[in-house]
């Protein structure tokens, strides 16, 4: 983790010292609720952290494009509730550093987003109601999304962004190894909130 650490940092001022010249640049913070679609459990239970930074480039008043590079945490999340006779628990964390580009449209306070995102897999834990499970199919290292979000300028360059993104392959394989042509395995969908600060007098909302 210290290297990632250390890579945010020199990246940060590195970005820096080229917003200034051509672009924008910013920090976001914030979390991620988020589900398995495929591992019978529903509802977007499992909470993470959702940050990074990112680098804009304005092609006109209305047209952006943004590169991100972000830490999130993803995965699943189920309690048991023995007064509904249902003891199985399930955890399972994802921690993946993610570059989403994305194509935004402005609107006065409110900025329009949609684009890839590519993730790289640093770390899983998986638990049930037994302990850590340990003979689960393996994740794959890579992951492709589609992402979609919706930002408010509430202040000078503070902004709140609401985003969806969900895989558009699959990150592994249904646990119990069956495979069908139009769904062939899981997928994460998440919902994140975050705070951004954008860098500089170039903001949203002058």
């Amino acid at each position: 983790m210290k290297k990632y650490i250390f890579l945010f940092l020199v990246l940060l001022i590195a970005l820096n010292g080229v917003a200034q010249k051509r672009f924008n640049v910013g920090l976001k913070a914030g979390i991620s609720t988020s589900q398995v679609e495929g591992d019978s459990y529903s509802g977007f239970n499992k909470a993470g952290f959702d940050g990074g930074i990112f680098l804009n480039a304005k092609f006109n008043e209305k047209w952006t494009a943004q590169f991100e590079m972000i830490f999130i945490q993803k995965g699943s999340k189920h309690n048991s509730n023995p007064d509904k006779n249902d003891l199985r628990y399930y955890y399972l964390g994802l921690n993946y550093v993610e570059v989403p580009v994305l194509l935004q449209y402005h609107l006065q306070k409110f900025t329009f987003e949609a684009g890839p995102g590519f993730g790289f897999l640093i770390n899983s834990k998986e638990f049930d109601e037994n302990g850590a499970v340990y003979a689960a199919l393996p994740f794959h290292k890579m992951e492709f999304s589609g992402q979609s979000g919706i930002c408010y300028t509430i202040f000078k360059n503070f902004s709140i962004d609401w985003r969806y993104s969900n895989s558009l392959f699959p990150i592994r394989a249904f646990k119990s190894g069956e495979w069908r042509w139009y769904n062939p395995g899981q997928r994460n969908n998440v919902l994140s909130f975050t705070l951004t600060y954008q860098f500089g007098t170039d903001a949203k909302s002058e």
